[in-house]
């Protein structure tokens, strides 16, 4: 296993959002942006919140918590959400996995080329 440094610019942010929280702030969200250029919105939910089967978001006892994640593209000021794989959050190592997988570079530099289906980027 490879152990990545932090860089500075996240370092930063850990230490102010720490701050923050130690002094009474709560921060319900952070933005994370992938290796491939995405920006990405992680909220937290707590246990006891979670879908309910016409779609909204609110009470539910037995709900566990987790994490609700979404993709927003600045330009076109939309977001989409990504659901979790299984239940209605993610948990903290379905997430990681899942940006890791998606969140890589795509090859730019071989498509189809009888047919000219150049791979999107």
């Amino acid at each position: 296993m490879s152990i990545k440094r932090i860089d500075a610019t996240t370092k930063t942010t850990l230490d102010l959002a720490k701050t923050l929280a130690k002094r009474g702030f709560r921060i319900p969200a952070i933005e994370v942006h992938t290796p491939d250029g995405r920006t990405w919105n992680i909220a937290t939910v707590p246990a006891g919140r979670g879908r309910h089967a016409d779609g909204h978001w609110g009470a539910r006892p037995a709900a566990l918590g987790g994490f609700r994640l979404f993709e927003f593209d600045y330009d076109c000021e939309v977001h989409e959400e990504h659901d979790a794989v299984d239940g209605d959050t993610w948990t903290a190592d379905e997430l990681i996995d899942y940006l890791r997988a998606v969140g890589q570079p795509k090859d730019t530099t071989s498509w189809d080329r009888p047919n000219d289906n150049r791979p999107t980027t």
